[in-house]
């Protein structure tokens, strides 16, 4: 797992901004219209780490799709190659990160 789990952690807590996350991390967000069924995704070109989300959805899916594109990048599959369709475990496992972080922050840990 990459060291910036702080700094995610950081962020739900609302202790440092989403810019400040983004800058730490060297992330740039695009939106730009994608199909119905893909809100976004991440990849690494050139050392930034880009994010495409999906210009048509809703303020409250762009946030969720965005935390969502976070927990790719500290599970660091950006550098995983997902073609071989098993893209459903990778999503999964982001979804269950994020749930994990949520979940550390109302405990008080950390």
């Amino acid at each position: 797992m990459k060291g910036s789990v702080v700094v995610l952690i950081s962020l739900l807590r609302g202790e440092i901004s989403q810019d400040e996350y983004m800058n730490y991390n060297n992330v740039k967000v695009i939106t730009v219209g994608l199909p119905r069924r893909i809100y976004g995704f991440i990849f690494n070109y050139r050392n930034i780490n880009l994010i495409i989300i999906n210009k048509y959805i809703s303020k409250e899916k762009y946030n969720a799709t965005l935390l969502h594109e976070f927990a790719h990048l500290e599970l660091n599959h950006i550098y995983k190659i997902c073609l071989d369709f098993k893209i459903e475990g990778i999503e999964d496992e982001a979804d269950r990160y994020v749930f994990y972080l949520y979940n550390i922050i109302k405990g008080g840990e950390f």
